[in-house]
Parts: C-alpha cells; sequence; structure tokens
C-alpha cells in the first residue's frame, strides 16, 4: 500500500452551549434517515462484514481478509487473516467480546509484531488486567464501528450526544456531534451538511508501540519453537527498556464509498489514519444484517 496523507481541516466553530443538545439530536435525526430512518435501524440486531484491510506498520506492510461479527447488545469478533511482507506462512488474529469476558487469539506462524501493554513501572500485567484492558479497548472499538456505521452506540454502552460546531473534511462542509460515555469513552463524528451521510470519525488515543521480530532463515523454515522463542525474546526486550511515554495522538476513521444494503446506506471503505497518515485501509465487499451465528461464535476457540 502506498504511503498517503489525508489533510483534513477540523477547526471548529463552536456552537452556544444553550444550543448544545437540541441541534445535536437534529442531526443525529437527519444522519440516521439518511442511512435509512429509525426503524430499519431499530431492527438491527446484528451484522456480519467480510472485507479485506491493507495496514501498514512503518516500513513494513500487511494484508489480508477481515471478518467482523457483531450480537448486539454486547459480542463482538474481529478475525484478521494476514499475511506480511508477501511470505508464506499466515496468521490469524483474533479479538472478541463477549459479555464482560475479552480476549485474544493468534493462529498461525507468520507473527512478527508484538504490541505490548505494561503496567506502571514497567511491570508485568496480572491476566486480570489483561482482560480489563482488552475489554476497554475492545470495547471501545467495538462501540466506534457501530457509531460509523449505524449511528448507534451498543446498548450496553451509555452516551451523551453534543453539537460540537461546524467543520470542513476534505473541501466538504460538516456538522460535528461530540459523543462521550463511560470509561473515558469519547469520539467525534462528522456529518456532510448536504447528504447527512457520515463523513469521519475521530478520537485520541496512545500511539501504539510495536516491536518487530527479526527473521531468521526465512518464515517456512522456522519452527513453532523458533518462533515462541523469537516472541520471548521480543518480549523481554521491551520489558528491559521500561514503559515508553503515553504519547497521545489523533485517530481518524474516514467513510466513504456509502452503499445500499438492506434498506441502510452503509460505508463499503474504511480509511483509518494515525494523526494524518494512513495506517490502514478496509474495503468491504459484503454486509449480512441480522445473520444467524453459530452458538459458539463468541467463545475462545
Amino acid at each position: 500500500m502506498k504511503r498517503l496523507l489525508l489533510l483534513l481541516s477540523l477547526t471548529l466553530l463552536v456552537a452556544p452551549l444553550s444550543f448544545a443538545d437540541s441541534r445535536a439530536q437534529e442531526v443525529l435525526k437527519q444522519a440516521r434517515e439518511a442511512i435509512g430512518g429509525e426503524e430499519q435501524l431499530q431492527k438491527i440486531q446484528g451484522l456480519n462484514i467480510n472485507g479485506q484491510y491493507r495496514r501498514t506498520f512503518g516500513d513494513r506492510q500487511m494484508e489480508g481478509d477481515r471478518e467482523i461479527s457483531i450480537l448486539l447488545p454486547n459480542k463482538y469478533l474481529v478475525e484478521d487473516a494476514m499475511n506480511a511482507g508477501g511470505h508464506s506462512i499466515s496468521m490469524t488474529n483474533t479479538r472478541g467480546l463477549n459479555g464482560d469476558r475479552a480476549w485474544s487469539a493468534n493462529s498461525g506462524g507468520g507473527g512478527n509484531m508484538i504490541i505490548r501493554m505494561g503496567a506502571p513501572g514497567g511491570q508485568s500485567l496480572t491476566p486480570e488486567q489483561i482482560e480489563a484492558a482488552q475489554r476497554r479497548m475492545y470495547g471501545a472499538e467495538f462501540s466506534r464501528y457501530l457509531l460509523a456505521m449505524v449511528l448507534t452506540a451498543p446498548p450496553s454502552l451509555a452516551v451523551e450526544y453534543k453539537y460540537a460546531g461546524e467543520s470542513d473534511v476534505e473541501g466538504v462542509q460538516a456538522d460535528v456531534i461530540d459523543v462521550t460515555g463511560p470509561d473515558n469513552f469519547s469520539a467525534r463524528i462528522f456529518f456532510d451538511k448536504q447528504s447527512h451521510l457520515p463523513l469521519l470519525l475521530s478520537y485520541r488515543g496512545p500511539k501504539p508501540r510495536i516491536m518487530t521480530m527479526t527473521r531468521q532463515g526465512g518464515d517456512a523454515a522456522r519452527s513453532p519453537e523458533d518462533i515462541k522463542k523469537a516472541r520471548e525474546e521480543a518480549e523481554k526486550k521491551l520489558q528491559a527498556e521500561g514503559p515508553a511515554p503515553r504519547e497521545e495522538v489523533d485517530f481518524y476513521i474516514r467513510l466513504t464509498d456509502h452503499k445500499k444494503v438492506g434498506g441502510l446506506m452503509l460505508p463499503h471503505k474504511l480509511t483509518f489514519l494515525t494523526e494524518n497518515e494512513v495506517s490502514e485501509e478496509f474495503d468491504i465487499k459484503k454486509y449480512q444484517v441480522n445473520p444467524q451465528f453459530k452458538a459458539d461464535r463468541f467463545e475462545k476457540q
């Protein structure tokens, strides 16, 4: 994937506070009508989304298939089948929420990235702390996907909407709504003033800290034991370096290529940016509204 820059003019003309909430409800009503209407939206109990993604980690690129499964009120699963740099061994990364439980898993041998979470002072997190952190991260990710696609937060997340003002997104005039909720959840949604469709979702978060594992002899020749050892060595190096400063940066999800699916206008391309640099593109090939999931779909395999 080419390294691209998408420059967004996000300066807001702030609305008077006395006007904020009623204006937010008006903008949301127009937007929900534009994507299908309240009656259609209230029928949504689940979504299954399939497509391809292309991701950039520094000088490395990765692409593969992605499947997202959502079952309201609180079940969420993402499966990324990835192939790093054209190597023959692929890996599937899975992350999920099942009620109050959160989990992640990897299968296959092609993983070459580690994203580490550490406690204050560089100490390792306990399994309970890791699950709590995953629950917050995946819950926020789940909420952002739903807000971006169907303009509704999960029923388990009580959010407030406030009108933030007007802005410009790549030359398109936009109304802007701030969304806030528990656990410091915060997002900002930009709506086209003419079509009322969502254009962009933005939020703040810590910049990911990533370390790549050195390849030796090619992935195809590496045994599971070699891969495990390389991961452990990378973890030890991260541990020895201590915690990196938690630099907060702006993240954006650009929503384009809206098409009608079962009476709903849904985006078919999501472009993810860290600050103003594209980090990932997700091309959606298929939506299923209210699919029938297997009973164990959201269980850790």
